[in-house]
């Protein structure tokens, strides 16, 4: 009989705290003020490896920027706030919804944010005609833009094919709003939901995932799209 060897180890855990905020910006409506339109992107990222699928060995601990992910999705949406505003003060009567916007944080620890939103909302849900997110929209390749969460109301086919009359993009028409981000949180809450999205690469939650690597020219495309369907909706 072989004697087993016994040993003990000792195992310590440091718990930290960080507070985190969502940000949100509102454009009032014009004649239908008690209506509004949500648009969102995630503002944070991995930052050191946290959730990294970058090989192991690859250099831990390396900033991971996340170009893409979502750095294209957060500064489309403030350049569309920006735009949205100056349009608001040239045409107020096209503005008959509100429109918020929101950068959500803790999306890549589980939708922590929007899903705090989404239990304490600014205007009730109910009050919510719709929610559009964006979601890596900086690799746009071979001209296809993805479209998560049409199966949430029957108007979205129309409202994307018009307005990509223009806009011209190979779409790629997805009926299931149950996705790993945001929109996940939303649509339970009754709120007719889309997400748009470039697609993976291999700079997926990996230190390369950085400005360099962004198709800018697609991004204003995309932008100039989802700008004038965000005129439709409000």
């Amino acid at each position: 009989i072989k004697k087993i060897a016994q040993f003990s180890v000792k195992a310590q855990a440091k718990v930290s705290k960080t507070t985190l905020s969502n940000v949100v910006g509102i454009l009032p409506g014009k004649s239908k003020p008690d209506e509004v339109v949500l648009y969102s992107a995630h503002y944070d990222h991995l930052g050191y490896n946290d959730g990294s699928l970058n090989p192991k060995g690859g250099n831990p601990g390396r900033i991971h920027n996340g170009a893409d992910d979502n750095g294209s999705g957060t500064v489309t949406l403030l350049e569309l706030a920006a735009w949205l505003a100056a349009e608001r003060e040239k045409h107020p009567e096209k503005f008959k919804r509100g429109i918020i916007f929101c950068w959500w944080t803790g999306e890549e620890l589980g939708l922590i944010g929007s899903a705090q939103y989404a239990k304490n909302p600014l205007i009730p849900f109910k009050q919510v005609s719709a929610y559009v997110n964006l979601d890596m929209v900086g690799r746009l390749k071979n001209n296809r833009l993805i479209v998560q969460g049409l199966g949430t109301s029957t108007i979205w086919k129309k409202l994307i094919e018009k307005r990509n009359v223009a806009g011209g993009f190979s779409l790629k028409l997805q009926d299931d709003p149950y996705q790993p981000t945001d929109i996940t949180s939303i649509y339970p809450k009754g709120v007719p939901s889309i997400c748009l999205f470039t697609g993976l690469h291999k700079d997926y939650h990996k230190p390369t995932d950085d400005p360099d690597t962004l198709n800018y020219e697609g991004m204003e495309r995309l932008a100039l799209f989802t700008g004038h369907l965000l005129m439709d909706l409000a």
